[in-house]
């Protein structure tokens, strides 16, 4: 694109300097816990547990077995989880530390790939400065799911670098392809690394003969062979290519909505990245309407959209620099745009982490063009720099509290989208978790009252009344939830654990194959139903769901304790044994699974065993006078046996 005389700076402080921004920025990260979604895939997440065993994760979704209906297939990011925890555990720290390495590294691999290109080292430098402080970056590296993207990146641009280096012999090539298999296996969007290398190619001006082209497309059909495993794989895995039509914000709407509604997200992602002060959790249409036709803020939209296009398209000779930089955030954004296919948001900070490195190399531009014009320049390019850095840093420590734990972020989100459903949603399970029942059925009916045609909010505030055994409005909520949307499932088992309850046998499996047709659920969500039958002394029934969500995810430890003591009712001892025996072998701290696999051996003659189940259950949990009694019944009778 340009030369340029070499920095001062060597690559190697210029890599320190780097580092000590995002250490600046992120260091109160590390004092943050787990919230939201970290909880399940950390400390619910059952697969990151068992390391010797961690290759299961590439045949299963990201989120679980049972959850393919979101078809995301992410395993390596599994397997970086699970090599946490074996270090360190649950300790939130180490996966924080985790993630604030990853951006640095990140940042210095920007610094590299706008070095290699341009030959510019203060365009290099202050690119990757602006890239390593930049706060809309926070969901990203703060929230411990935000490793998708910062994986993705880091094996994206690891590929970038070798593919830069092909020529330089085969195994560059090969590295090139490997590391991009292993982006596509953190987050499926690491496919536009295609796009953009091409892009970047072609605005470099590395593309002059027909051998150039023949050399990048073969280069390319590498990466596409290793995308096209990726979907198969992922099509074998959840059944699917996309995420299923009823988790998407788009169902059923045609391509023109989609196309005049995103054009406002595309202008707030322009805000994002320029003024990235006011920031959000989650975003949703409260934000910017869903609209089928066009108004004038659609039409200002997407004014501003083409203009941008075209601002790029007339600089591809002139500045390829703003060209590249202009278009490849539309490259980079392109499948989680709403535009090519529909997907399970709106818009969402975290999946800027790649897209912003466009506003980064404009503004670096800039810096670097005032640094090199004269003395004075130098020092106006350095205190403009110093000055964007300290204003970034300071948003992104300000921000970084927001993930300390559910309630901290519930609050921010509250604070940030208070026309948001999903605010309330989480902030009545905190104020559920806290004990305040009252303060969350309020919370889940400011949330009907906002979302009036969703059907979470009504399916969550039915089951809060079932646990609170006002069933009658539970029911009501659950039908009017169906009613609705019929593609909701959760309602569907929610009603039908409901009626088993209230012994209403033949509805309750009505309703229940219902929900089958719809999705099969995770296998915890169908023990819970289960569990509604048993509670309504229907055990054939309740043993014949325990043997579907067993089917489902067989790794239960609660489901099979469940399935034990219902067989245990139905008197089929043998058999309720060996599933209590499954059930403390997946999970040892079940006490109520070691005390019902003592009674069913103690039910046999078998003392001995009956004694050392109650002893485990009393190391679990030293306050039951059950267990106790128990125990001592066991020990006297296996003495005089």
């Amino acid at each position: 694109m340009r030369d340029r005389r070499p920095a001062a700076m060597s690559p190697r402080a210029a890599c320190l300097l780097i580092t000590l921004v995002v250490v600046i920025g992120y260091a109160n990260s590390l004092n943050c816990g787990f919230a939201q979604d970290d909880v399940f895939v950390v400390t619910i997440n059952r697969a990151i547990r068992d390391l010797p065993h961690v290759y299961r994760v590439f045949a299963q979704p990201y989120w679980g077995i049972g959850y393919e209906e979101l078809a995301t297939y992410r395993p390596i990011v599994n397997v970086s989880l699970a090599l946490n925890y074996a270090v360190h555990g649950f300790h939130p720290l180490g996966y924080h530390l985790v993630n604030l390495l990853l951006h640095a590294i990140n940042s210095c691999l920007v610094y590299g790939l706008v070095h290699t290109y341009t030959r510019w080292s203060h365009l290099a430098l202050f690119t990757a400065l602006l890239f390593a402080a930049h706060p809309v970056h926070v969901e990203a590296v703060t929230q411990v799911v935000g490793r998708t993207e910062l994986l993705a990146a880091s094996f994206g641009f690891l590929s970038w670098h070798a593919y830069l280096r092909t020529g330089e012999g085969r195994h560059w090539r090969w590295l090139a392809w490997a590391a991009f298999a292993v982006g596509m296996y953190a987050k499926e969007s690491a496919i536009t690394l295609i796009g953009v290398i091409g892009l970047a190619e072609l605005c470099a001006g590395r593309l002059q003969t027909r051998q150039d082209w023949q050399r990048l497309l073969f280069e390319m059909s590498g990466f596409l062979a290793v995308a096209g495993s990726n979907i198969v794989t992922r099509w074998l895995v959840n059944g699917r290519f996309g995420v299923q039509s009823d988790q998407t914000y788009f169902h059923n709407d045609p391509w023109l909505t989609r196309i005049l509604t995103m054009s406002q997200g595309l202008v707030e992602y322009f805000r994002l990245l320029i003024f990235p002060y006011k920031l959000c959790a989650f975003y949703d249409f409260s934000f910017f309407p869903k609209v089928a036709t066009l108004t004038p803020r659609v039409a200002t939209s997407l004014t501003l959209v083409v203009v941008v296009i075209g601002l790029g398209i007339w600089a591809w000779r002139r500045q390829p620099v703003v060209a590249f930089a202009i278009l490849m955030f539309f490259v980079s954004i392109s499948l989680v745009s709403n535009i090519i296919v529909p997907t399970g948001l709106v818009i969402a900070e975290r999946v800027l982490y790649l897209p912003s490195l466009s506003i980064c190399l404009l503004g670096g531009l800039g810096l670097a063009t005032l640094y090199e014009r004269s003395p004075t320049g130098r020092r106006a390019a350095i205190l403009a720099c110093v000055t964007i850095l300290g204003l970034m840093s300071w948003r992104t420590i300000t921000r970084n509290p927001d993930w300390t734990d559910n309630e901290a972020y519930s609050r921010a989100l509250l604070r940030d989208a208070p026309g948001n459903p999903k605010s309330w949603l989480a902030m009545a399970k905190v104020y559920e978790d806290s004990g305040n029942l009252a303060a969350a059925e309020a919370a889940l009916q400011q949330a009907i009252a906002i979302g009036a045609h969703r059907a979470a909010p009504r399916t969550a505030l039915g089951q809060l009344y079932m646990r609170l055994d006002r069933l009658s409005e539970a029911e009501a909520l659950f039908r009017d939830a169906i009613a609705g949307n019929p593609l909701g499932w959760q309602a569907y088992f929610s009603l039908a654990n409901l009626l088993a309850r209230q012994g209403r046998t033949a509805e309750a499996l009505d309703w229940y194959a219902a929900g089958k047709q719809q999705y099969l659920p995770p296998g915890d969500v169908l023990s819970k139903t289960a569990a509604g039958f048993y509670r309504g002394g229907q055990y054939v029934e309740a043993c014949a769901v325990y043997e579907d969500a067993l089917r489902r995810d067989p790794f239960l430890g609660q489901t099979w304790a469940g399935y034990g003591i219902t067989l245990l009712r139905l008197g089929r001892m043998a058999e309720a044994r060996a599933a209590l025996e499954q059930a403390v072998t997946l999970d040892p701290n079940l006490a109520d699974g070691w005390m019902n696999l003592g009674s069913v051996c103690g039910e046999q003659g078998d003392y001995v065993a009956a004694r050392h189940a109650f002893a485990e259950a009393i190391k679990i949990d030293s306050s039951s006078e059950q267990a106790h009694a128990n125990l001592r019944l066991a020990t006297a009778l296996a003495f005089s046996h």
